[in-house]
């Protein structure tokens, strides 16, 4: 496994997320809207302090970028 599992997805960095999985970069749009993507203050916050900040519901966004993976 290479430490992208269900489990650890939420603490993966914004940018890792985007660099490695391209494809979820409109989920990623949906959730938190282009502008954020593209500063870098918001590229280093997990994925789970991103959800916390704008009260989003992780498992529903892990869900969506999985199902953009498959």
């Amino acid at each position: 496994m290479d430490g992208w599992g269900k489990d650890t997805f939420k603490h993966k960095l914004i940018a890792d997320i985007g660099k490695k999985y391209p494809e979820t970069s409109e989920v990623m749009k949906k959730y938190f809207g282009e502008k954020c993507l593209g500063r870098l203050s918001f590229k280093i916050k997990t994925l789970e302090m991103a959800c916390i900040l704008f009260g989003i519901d992780q498992n529903r966004l892990i869900q969506e970028i999985k199902n953009v993976q498959n």
